[in-house]
Formats: C-alpha cells, structure tokens, sequence
C-alpha cells in the first residue's frame, strides 16, 4: 500500500514507502541477506570475510553474474550504490547514517572492501539492507537523471523485472539473468492508498495475497472464504519501560515484581490474537534466533506480591499498594497505534491483580518519541523498536544513549559492567562471542531491569486458495515474504 503516486521503482528513493521496499526486495538483492535464524549470509555475494580486529569486511562477488540486460555487475556498481546511498538524492537515512565514515574500495571487478572507522558487527547485518542498483557504468549526469526520475525502471539483478508499470499497478516478468528463474511467470503488484481497500479487492477476489500488520487487519483477511496465513517474526520488539526517575520506579523491587506478574503468553494470546506475536523475556527480538535460545516465561503474580509486601509495599483500603505516601498508581503512555494500546490495557488489567494500578494514556504516534520518551515525560510507557535486525542493542541501553544520543530512556544508574558487555556485543566480530556477549547482557539487563520485555512482532501474509506451495520464511523483515517467490507456484 502507498500512499504517493507514482511509485518509485529505485528501493533507495521514498525508502519510507512499503511498496517501494517490497518492489525494491523483487528487483534486486543485496550483498548479504539473513538466513533461517536471522544471521547475515551470502545473497549477490559469493563470500565475505571480517579482519580480526573487527575493522574491515571484504565482499567478493561471484563470476559471470549480470543484470537483467545482461552486463555485467561489477565492483563498480556496489561503490555507486553506496555513494548514491549517501547522496541527497536518496531518502533513507538509516542506511545513509550506517554508511557514513565507512571508506569503500574495490580491488578489480569482483572485490569490495568496507573499512570501519571503529569495529562494528551489525555491519554485516547493514549489507543485508543496501541493494546493489546498476549504477557503476553511469556518469554524475546520468545519476542525476536517475534520481530525477525513480519511477523509470532499471536493470534488475533479483527473481523478476519490471514488465509495465501504471499509477496503481507494476507488473513483473522473470529476469533472464536471475540466479534462480521464476515459476510464476507474471507477477502484478496492485496499490492501495488504505488497508479496507485493500481488503475489499481480497474478498472480491481481484487481488490473491495480502499483508497484514495487526492482529485486526489479520483477522479481517481471514473473514474471507478460502484465505490462509503465513506469519513471519519480525527482527523487532515490544518492551514496557520504566522511568527509574520516578519515586515508585526507582526502587527495582517494584520493576522486578512487575516483570514477574505480566503473563506475556495471555498478551499474545489474548491482545495479540495468538498470530500477532511471540513471547519474548530478553532484551533480544525473537526474530533474530541465533542470538540464543527462545524465551522461557517465569510467571508469578503471587510472588510479585511477596516481594511488595516483604519491601513494605503494602495493599490500602483501595487495594492499591503504597509504601508511607507513595503509591503504586501509574500512567502508562502507549503510541495510539494498534496493537499497542490493546497490549497496554491487558497490562495494566494484569497488574491491578497485584496491587498495581495503571491509567493507560495513549499518545499521538508523531510526538510519542520526542514529547514523552525523550523528555523522560513518562512512568511507564510501551512501544514498538525495529532497528537494524541485529541484536546490537548498545542504542537502547549503554549508559551514554540517553537522548538526543540514542534511545535510554530509563534514567537508571550507569552500569559499567553492562555498557563492557554491550561493548563486546556491539564490536566483536565473531558469532559465539557475540552469542556469550548476549547472555551477559541479557543478564545484566535482567538484574537492572529497566524494562520488562514483552513480546516480538509477527506479521501475515494471507492468501486466498490456492496458496503457493512455496513455504514463507518464519523470520525476517516484511519484505521476506518475497525471499523464495522464484520458488512460488500455484495449484
């Protein structure tokens, strides 16, 4: 769905747009891509390699790879790429502010190095979000033109090429050159400015599969005769964080004791809708299973109340907790943005059973950032992150990522011994390191409790019968739902 016309046909401009992502996800691939449990692998790529020290990633691409016109990709076009990347003309600053300071050279056709200014792990996880465009054979003039004029297509290097386009439909043909030739031989994506209109061409049946994002959208789609779902976990997480400014919050008794009472599987069941999530305890999405093993939830609304009560929170005549005048009454700030406010009332439903009592406030999605989690406006408060799908979370909790530096929020007490196994995480290149730098963060954030985890996002795509026989991947951004459609056929 977009909500611009025309659409732009170049991923590295209106990277905003869905549409253009998933167009983008069609067209052309990248350096790396993620694998089965969300690790940087080999995509447009035959091998890559990081130095030691952490500082330099070498890419070599493979022979006789082409575009879809049939010239060759080269070393040339990933250095274009990654100047257009960081030109005005492009429209994506998170790419933009991960290429920045990293020096790109080639050596011949094939190779590519990327030297760090400082070790940086998720770089790898970086590649898998750049999209090589055919960029290498054309001057500053013809770059403008491209820029210009996103909507005119390119050479493609992924499963399909563009065919036609119109204001409210592309259609794609097989690419030629493509690594693995598609079985469905036309592909059309038709766009919609809105969701219901979306969902009304799926149950007239004018259009054969579509996204859902929310549990509502899901369960409308599944209203249609014949529709089936495939869920994907997303690289992303759901967390209640706690402002440890506040009187109540600084104690970690009453944090702990909080995170021990939500039932995070009623959430998902129950706000959620079962499809619509995946219980999550760790600071670390349940997206990215490499990372360590899946959550374990230790429930226990009774113990939750024998710690308050053993720390003197006890139970007024209004069943609300206090410790002298201090009371265990909060508001919950929440982005009005489904499923948030949902998830947001569940908790604070979970809570009242110990004690705790929670107004939920839900906040207009533009100003939530900036009005209330960065000006520490907040006692609790919910929201959704999708960072780069990589488990560096030094942006979310090192003591120096207060705002406007990042996003720690909390106001808690620096811990050294955190911010050291952050560090490790964030700079070691090798995956068991990072794996046992992982657990140490996951414990050290437990102890601190700064936040309750909740939950990781899924999204749907349903389709209307038949379905491909292609399986969806079960991890991934969005726009994974294409990573196998060369494979799609239908019955």
């Amino acid at each position: 769905m977009v909500s611009e016309r025309p659409m732009s046909l170049d991923p590295l401009i209106d990277a905003s747009d869905p549409a253009v992502v998933d167009v983008g996800h069609l067209l052309y691939r990248s350096l790396l891509k993620l694998d089965s449990t969300g690790y940087p692998t080999t995509d447009l790529a035959a091998s890559y390699s990081v130095s030691a020290n952490g500082l330099v990633y070498s890419v070599v691409l493979p022979p006789n790879i082409e575009w879809s016109n049939g010239a060759a990709i080269t070393a040339a076009d990933v250095l274009a790429t990654d100047a257009f990347a960081l030109s005005p003309a492009a429209s994506d600053p998170n790419l933009a502010t991960a290429l920045r300071g990293v020096k790109v050279a080639s050596s011949g056709q094939s190779t590519i190095t990327f030297t760090m200014p400082s070790p940086r792990a998720s770089f790898a996880a970086t590649l898998t979000q750049m999209p090589i465009l055919p960029l290498g054979s054309l001057s500053g003039t013809s770059l403008l033109a491209v820029a210009r004029q996103p909507t005119l297509p390119l050479p493609t290097s992924g499963p399909y090429d563009v065919q036609s386009t119109a204001p409210l439909a592309i259609v794609l043909q097989p690419n030629p050159h493509a690594a693995v030739h598609p079985v469905i031989k036309s592909y059309e994506l038709r766009l919609f400015v809105t969701f219901a209109d979306a969902a009304y061409a799926f149950s007239q049946g004018s259009i054969d599969a579509l996204l859902a994002t929310t549990p509502e959208e899901l369960s409308t789609l599944l209203k249609v005769k014949g529709a089936q779902a495939e869920s994907i976990t997303v690289p992303e997480f759901v967390d209640l964080m706690f402002n440890e400014r506040d009187a109540a919050l600084a104690d970690s008794v009453v944090r702990h004791a909080i995170g021990i009472a939500i039932n995070r599987s009623s959430v998902v069941s129950g706000a959620l809708d079962h499809r619509g999530g995946v219980i999550q305890t760790s600071p670390f999405s349940a997206g990215l299973p490499w990372v360590g093993p899946p959550s374990i939830e230790a429930i226990s609304p009774t113990v939750a109340a024998s710690i308050l009560d053993a720390n003197g929170w006890v139970a007024g005549p209004n069943g609300v907790r206090h410790r002298g005048s201090t009371q265990l009454t909060f508001t919950l700030a929440v982005p009005d943005i489904d499923p948030l406010p949902v998830v947001a009332r569940e908790v604070a439903d979970q809570l009242a059973t110990i004690g705790v009592q929670v107004t939920v406030v839900a906040v207009t999605p533009q100003t939530f950032l900036t009005g209330t989690l960065d000006s520490g406006d907040f006692q609790l408060a919910i929201d959704a992150w999708n960072p780069v799908p990589d488990p560096d979370i030094s942006a979310f909790w090192r003591s120096n990522a207060a705002p406007p530096h990042g996003y720690n929020v909390s106001g808690g007490t620096p811990d050294p011994f955190l911010d050291a196994a952050l560090d490790m995480l964030a700079e070691s290149p090798g995956r068991a390191v990072r794996v046992s730098a992982a657990a140490q963060v996951a414990a050290l954030l437990a102890a601190d409790a700064p936040a309750a985890f909740l939950y990781t996002p899924r999204v749907s795509v349903v389709f209307r019968s038949p379905a491909p026989t292609a399986p969806m991947p079960s991890i991934g951004p969005e726009s994974a739902r294409y990573d196998d459609i060369a494979a799609w056929e239908l019955h």
